[in-house]
Parts: structure tokens; C-alpha cells; sequence
């Protein structure tokens, strides 16, 4: 009389398939940017996204508590970025006019440069990756997707 087959896994395999091709296309993208758009400038990953951020905000700006959401840092590790990237000569520090305990964070004349050095890099493997393997519709519907999975992953859990 043969024992019952204990399970082979813990974790039910297709409960973590979208999430196991979320992350896999996440770190496969990330390493493509690092090494086709960022390496090349000579940037830190950290900074070039840091970089991206100021140059996307309004008026590129941002106060550092900002971009520790946006980067998903704390705000030691981003105070630490920030103040790498300010050695560096990228960004600087100025008193946030709406906050006189906050300072915003903006790019430097050498940022812009070292920004428009990766820059078309970096839309380059933008357009080959995403823009040539999906339609309009489909990115429409991917973002839509992402930003319902990023909207739940924020929610406070029920207890």
C-alpha cells in the first residue's frame, strides 16, 4: 500500500506566475538600461533614475522626500544618493520655497549633460523593448494593469 504523495511545493505555482513575470521582466529591463544607457555615461543606476525623476517633475524639482517615494528609498538611502550626486556636481540643494524645513533637489548644468548623454540611449531601448513589442493599446492596458497591481500593493491591510 503505496503513502500519499507529499506535495513537491509549498507555494502554489500559479498564484505566483504573474508576479514571478512581473519581477522577471523588471530585473531583465533594469539590467538592459543599466548596461546599455546608464554604464556607458558612467552613472550610478541610482542616480541616472534620480536624474529621470528631476527631469520628468515640474520645473525638475523635487524635494527629497519625493523622490524617496518615487525610488522607493528610504530617506537615509535617498539623502545618501542625493548627497553622492551633489559631490558628483549632477544636482544641488535649494530651499524649498513652500517648506522652510525642506529643500528641493534639482539638476545642475553638468546633470543636464550627463542627462542628455543617456538620455537617447535609453528611449532608444525604450522604443526596441516596449514601444516595438507592444501596440498603443496594449501599453494603454499594461499601465492601466500596473497601476491597479501598484494601487492594491499600497492599500493598508485589513486586519
Amino acid at each position: 500500500m503505496s503513502q500519499p504523495e507529499e506535495p513537491t511545493t509549498l507555494l502554489d505555482p500559479a498564484i505566483l506566475r504573474a508576479t514571478a513575470a512581473l519581477l522577471a521582466t523588471q530585473t531583465a529591463i533594469g539590467r538592459l538600461i543599466e548596461t546599455e544607457a546608464v554604464a556607458p555615461a558612467g552613472l550610478d543606476p541610482t542616480i541616472a533614475d534620480l536624474m529621470v525623476r528631476l527631469d520628468q517633475a515640474p520645473g525638475s524639482r523635487l524635494r527629497a522626500v519625493d523622490l524617496s517615494r518615487q525610488l522607493l528609498l528610504s530617506p537615509s538611502h535617498i539623502s545618501r544618493t542625493i548627497d553622492r550626486a551633489e559631490a558628483a556636481g549632477l544636482v544641488s540643494r535649494a530651499p524649498d520655497p513652500d517648506d522652510r524645513r525642506a529643500a528641493q533637489v534639482k539638476m545642475t548644468p553638468a546633470g543636464h549633460a550627463a542627462l542628455a548623454d543617456f538620455a537617447p540611449r535609453l528611449t532608444g531601448l525604450l522604443r526596441r523593448v516596449v514601444h516595438q513589442t507592444l501596440s498603443a493599446d496594449e501599453i494603454d492596458l499594461l499601465v492601466g494593469l500596473l497601476d491597479r497591481l501598484e494601487a492594491a500593493a499600497r492599500q493598508p491591510r485589513a486586519h
